[in-house]
């Protein structure tokens, strides 16, 4: 089995590698060529899923939203008719006193 590397290693190691090439990056840390290769396919899952669960998280939010705005719109409509009501109620009487 191979050596094991720590998360924080591996991280740094891909920025070296985003900095200097992946070439240069093999020498100087002293991997192999494919174990770089194997922790940039990982790093790429991890980020397509990061970028899924964000997907995720931002269509359930924007469904709640969305469900937020109907029941306001519907409670403005009720209160629009609530007013209309009032006001016409408003009028009738103010229209009998001056009778």
């Amino acid at each position: 089995m191979g050596k094991r590397y720590s998360t924080e290693y591996r991280e740094e190691a891909l920025k070296l590698v985003k900095e200097i090439g992946k070439k240069e990056a093999v020498k100087r840390l002293d991997v192999t060529e494919w174990t770089i290769n194997e922790w940039l396919k990982k790093a790429a899952v991890r980020k397509k899923e990061e970028s899924n669960q964000q997907t995720t998280n931002l269509r359930r939010e924007n469904r709640e939203l969305q469900e937020k705005i109907e029941e306001l719109e519907k409670e403005n409509a009720r209160i629009r008719k609530e007013n209309d009501f009032l006001e016409d109620a408003a009028r009738f009487f103010a229209g009998s006193r001056q009778k």
